[in-house]
């Protein structure tokens, strides 16, 4: 007998079209963290199962739209932004970023775009996926195109990267027959009119599906498989890609390599897999680089220290400056706080130094060792007796500079010859372009200072990108930094920090390549406020820092992508003390440095107070809510006293095409059920179209389903006139009674 609903809908079958559609598109999210820089994929899957799941309830779009968006700002937040989500303070960072975003985008300056406006744009992309998986699997109930281009996307993965697609290959196929074996069941009950119950589906179809895929994998992994017919290429590209009379391994620009901290950095270049094995985690105030040591002599193929001369002294770790000068980063007269930070070695011990930001000052640590600082490289060894032995937990105490920008403009080049003998050095054969480059980047600056910002603004500016696969390993004629400026223009940390320390040497400007990590990723916030942070070999990374007189070395950061930059200020406060950074101002360069890109600008400034703005919307927000749900909890409440007169109203309003009428009969049909006259699962329409006549003593309800039943399944079917048919429906709506 014929059902009163005229389209199938399975809660289950939805369900499962939803979660494999989800499992199939999760497929393109697994390779990004293997061979992209993009981390926090966690957030970015969490974020598309959030959106698969508002598809699958079919929310309103006035209900669905403004939670997505909240999701989105969510994960920006979790992304960026270590503070409370509550702390609207980031918002206007997050507009004034996506703001000047927007003015580099209509300028096509795609490079200058801001790691934050990436990461939005990406999130709506995911958005806009979310929407089109609603549109494959429901609507349209196609999906096929979708499942050959998700294996073609893994195949090429698997076959150009270090990704791993032995287990996505099996996966997409198994999830992609489920899918098309569903969908086509679906259109098969659709387009010839199959009636299956709720509680048939998909027991009928899916089980002997699912058997059948099973098996057919079972017995695939069984067969035996033939030898590949075609050579892999890949191999043979890599191998005239890196061709090198060096060995392999990190240093070499050998292959591939695994990222991470490493000693041996005479051969740079090629591509690295990256590695999240944890290092080591820190609790700390604020965000900082780790720094491990720096290195002054560059080769062409890359950077070694000088060991012609003793280069290690004693250092009393309760005061590391006092013992040696080396460990003396800024003069006295730049402002600095002090800080604490608390480190805990993640590596077995296997790291026999100390990792530290900013200025060390002392080190505090239970373990007894004996600590000799590099006088080249800063480089803070622990021994215990005679050998290595690296630290499990210590305590740093350290220094944070604030740059006064005027102080650095204003810093002479007659440069003490220590520093000009050790940190001026090329190699005899540098290409002779570097330096005339060099010159024509800062041909508009007077003094060292805007001659560094300018060279670290170059990069963002002029078709550089941030990549770590496709990276060049230059031959044993060619120059490293040269390749990088000239031909490639694609690299990491290194290309670009290397680029930056040899072009200022050539224009007489004293640089080194420093070695570290950055500030990791964030785990939690202590009830003391303070932060912890996990570093892993995927941290490693490497700056540039630049020797001004009368201020010391002071860090700059060329590399897309990274933020971390030092506070730098106009000029000094005549009210503020030496050795504090007001905290105010701390706050804000921390947020800052959370939303700069990489050209270091903050981008489009608002002429209104956004602050204000953003806590009036705050409370307004929060005021709206809850009269949102106040407004919902009555009015589910009193359902039944205004149900009826909103439908009422709603289908007057209504022209008489071809579906008013289906809709006002199911709408009728919800509304009885609603009101407790219910149909039985096995009833058919015309038995409780009898009930209802008898429950609401009329003789209405058997002439609308007469009709609606003529319309559906009648072989000379044709659609009824809602104007015949409305006085009718609205009796039977007046007689429901609460």
């Amino acid at each position: 007998m014929p059902q009163y609903e005229d389209k199938q809908k399975f809660s289950v079958g939805s369900f499962l079209l939803y979660m494999l559609g989800f499992l199939l598109f999760w497929e393109w999210l697994r390779p990004l963290s293997t061979f992209t820089d993009t981390d926090y994929l966690s957030i970015f899957v969490l974020f598309s199962a959030f959106l698969f799941t508002l598809s699958y309830f079919e929310l309103s779009v006035w209900v669905a739209f403004p939670i997505k968006v909240l999701a989105l700002l969510y994960a920006l937040h979790s992304i960026y932004f270590p503070v409370s989500f509550f702390d609207f303070q980031w918002m206007s960072y997050l507009i004034n970023d996506l703001f000047g975003s927007m003015k580099h985008a209509f300028a096509r300056d795609w490079d200058s775009m801001s790691s934050i406006s990436r990461t939005f744009l990406f999130l709506i992309l995911l958005w806009l996926i979310s929407y089109l998986m609603h549109y494959w699997l429901i609507q349209a109930r196609r999906i096929f195109l979708f499942f050959i281009i998700t294996v073609l996307y893994v195949t090429v993965v698997d076959t150009f990267t270090v990704y791993d697609a032995s287990s996505a290959i099996v996966r997409t196929v198994i999830i992609g027959f489920v899918l098309l074996g569903i969908l086509r069941f679906i259109r098969i009950i659709e387009l010839k009119g199959f009636k299956v119950n709720e509680n048939q589906f998909p027991m009928m179809w899916i089980v002997p599906l699912a058997a059948l895929i099973a098996f057919s994998s079972f017995l695939g992994y069984l067969a035996p498989k033939a030898a590949p017919q075609w050579p892999d290429p890949v191999p043979f590209i890599t191998a005239v890609g890196n061709q090198s009379d060096e060995g392999d391994g990190p240093g070499n620009g050998g292959g591939i390599q695994k990222i991470g901290y490493g000693t041996n950095d005479s051969r740079l270049g090629g591509p690295f897999v990256y590695d999240d094995s944890p290092v080591f985690m820190t609790t700390i105030e604020e965000l900082h680089y780790w720094r491990v040591e720096s290195k002054e002599v560059y080769t062409g193929q890359g950077w070694k220290t000088e060991t012609a001369e003793p280069q290690s002294e004693s250092v009393n770790p309760d005061d590391v400056s006092l013992d040696s000068i080396h460990a003396v980063t800024y003069n006295d007269n730049v402002r600095s706080e002090e800080l604490t930070a608390e480190v805990e070695v993640l590596r077995n011990n296997s790291y026999p130094f100390v990792i530290f930001p900013g200025e060390l000052q002392s080190i505090e640590t239970e373990e007894d060792r004996i600590y000799q600082m590099n006088t080249i490289t800063n480089k803070l060894m622990t021994f215990d007796q005679a050998e290595e032995s690296g630290l499990g937990e210590y305590t740093v105490n350290y220094k944070v500079p604030q740059f006064s920008e005027t102080l650095l403009s204003n810093s002479s080049t007659d440069y003490p010859a220590e520093i000009t003998e050790r940190y001026l050095q090329l190699p005899e054969d540098l290409p002779e372009e570097i330096q005339s480059l060099t010159e024509e980047i800062v041909a508009d600056e007077d003094d060292p200072y805007g001659k560094a910002k300018a060279i670290e603004r170059y990069f963002s500016r002029n078709g550089f990108s941030y990549n770590t696969t496709d990276v060049a390993v230059p031959g044993s004629n060619d120059d490293y930094v040269a390749q990088f400026l000239f031909e490639s223009k694609l690299g990491y940390c290194d290309n670009f920090s290397s680029s930056m320390a040899v072009m200022l040497r050539t224009i007489g400007i004293p640089t080194r390549w420093v070695k570290g990590f950055t500030r990791g990723d964030y785990e939690q916030t202590l009830q003391d406020g303070r932060r912890m942070y996990q570093i892993t070999n995927s941290n490693a990374h490497s700056w540039v820092e630049v020797y001004f007189e009368g201020v010391g070395w002071v860090p700059f950061e060329p590399t897309q992508g990274f933020l971390d930059l030092p506070n730098f200020v106009s000029d000094y406060e005549d009210n503020t003390s030496e050795t504090d950074v007001p905290e105010e101002q701390d706050e804000q360069n921390e947020q800052a440095r959370n939303t700069e890109d990489s050209s270091g600008s903050t981008g489009y400034q608002f002429p209104i107070d956004l602050d204000k703005v953003l806590t009036w919307l705050k409370w307004g927000s929060l005021s709206l809510l809850i009269l949102l749900v106040i407004s919902g909890m009555f009015a589910y409440l009193t359902r039944k006293n205004w149900l009826d007169k909103y439908f009422l109203w709603r289908f007057r309003k209504r022209k008489d095409d071809e579906h008013v009428f289906d809709d006002a009969y199911h709408r009728l049909l919800w509304l009885l059920e609603q009101y407790g006259i219910k149909k039985r699962p096995h009833q058919t329409l015309r038995e409780y179209a009898l009930e209802v006549d008898r429950y609401l003593d009329t003789g209405d309800m058997r002439i609308l389903t007469k009709k609606y039943e003529h319309t559906r399944y009648s072989n000379h079917a044709r659609q009824v006139d809602w104007e015949d048919t409305k006085e009718l429906w609205e009796n039977l709506i007046k007689r429901i009674r609460p």
